[in-house]
């Protein structure tokens, strides 16, 4: 900092001085003061002014001129809010406040970022396994020369789902800038969801169950056609072999909600994981038997559903039933706005 940088930022101070000393002047003039009274009185101002100028430039300078040499020596400049640069006055300690809320600001989102990160990285090898297994049921298929088509597109199904899943998981983060609200009929969203689902299903001897569907909702139709999908991929994955399968969809309408309940009668979800299969590769004691499981599928559901406002929940018994109950609020006004 040089002194007429540090002049000009003290140029209304130096105006007030010398408005001050002119003022002193004139009125011990006018009042017939004793010159020499005049003189010490403006010399007295002056001294105190000049030596809390000088004080303070000195102050500043030599802490404006250690904080740019460090910075220059840094090669990470952010560093420069971890480093004891000590200053006497108020400026500094307010710098000092700001540099160390503003590093540590950084430093949560760099956290949070690499935490997003590496939870992508662990996921994306996840998948990875996962996918394989349905590609090398295609080769191996290809190279027996197997024609059945149901089989083939059984594999192929479950390549589509896994490629969906990590999209959804991708934009996940920012699912405020890819979804869009619109009134939409849960009857048409269900009946895609089965049909992209009716092999599995046939071919598991699945039962498939509607009860009062045919209602609208507030929502985004695609989100929604995943989240469903991921939910009967799982009555699939899960079911219980040794007894008919269904899927009964069923909505409820009460007051302030509509509710959506999707129940399966598969193996069920043990008392002790019920509570967490919304966390983040939470795989269970379901997920260590049979198919793999990246325990990704649910909370990927519950996230996009709360970035909609909706609300997802589980109750199960073991070895009989599962159901995964979907809520949306019921906004009247939000709804009437947008089918004008």
């Amino acid at each position: 900092m040089s002194l007429g940088e540090y002049l000009k930022s003290k140029t209304l101070s130096v105006v007030l001085y010398l408005f001050v000393v002119t003022s002193v002047f004139f009125m011990g003039k006018t009042f017939a003061a004793n010159d020499a009274y005049i003189i010490a009185t403006v010399f007295v101002i002056s001294s105190c002014y000049l030596i809390s100028f000088i004080q303070e430039f000195v102050a500043k300078k030599k802490y404006y001129d250690e904080m740019f040499t460090v910075l220059e020596r840094l090669d990470q400049k952010y560093l420069i809010a971890e480093m004891d640069i000590k200053g006497d006055f108020i400026d500094a300690r307010i710098l000092r406040e700001i540099l160390y809320e503003t590093d540590k600001s950084m430093k949560e989102n760099i956290n949070k970022i690499e935490e997003s990160t590496e939870d992508f990285k662990e996921y994306l090898e996840m998948w990875a396994h996962e996918i394989k297994l349905p590609v090398a049921a295609l080769g191996l298929m290809n190279h027996n020369e197997n024609t059945d088509v149901k089989k083939q597109k059984v594999q192929i199904d479950k390549i589509d789902s896994y490629v969906d899943q990590i999209l959804y998981y991708s934009r996940a983060g920012a699912a405020e800038k890819d979804y869009l609200l619109r009134e939409c009929n849960l009857d048409k969203v269900i009946n895609s969801v089965v049909k992209a689902n009716k092999t599995m299903l046939i071919g598991n001897r699945f039962a498939i169950r509607k009860n009062d569907t045919d209602v609208s909702v507030v929502t985004d139709a695609k989100w929604l056609e995943f989240i469903i999908n991921q939910v009967v991929a799982n009555c699939i994955k899960y079911r219980e072999e040794s007894k008919p399968s269904y899927i009964d969809f069923s909505v409820k309408i009460l007051e302030q909600s509509l509710v959506l309940t999707i129940e399966d009668n598969g193996i069920g979800i043990c008392e002790e994981d019920i509570d967490r299969i919304f966390e983040k590769t939470f795989t269970g004691a379901n997920g260590r038997i049979g198919e793999k499981s990246t325990g990704m599928g649910l909370y990927i559901c519950q996230k996009l559903l709360n970035k909609m406002g909706h609300k997802i929940s589980a109750e199960s018994k073991q070895g009989e039933y599962t159901r995964i109950i979907i809520e949306f609020g019921k906004n009247d006004f939000y709804k009437d706005a947008i089918t004008e």
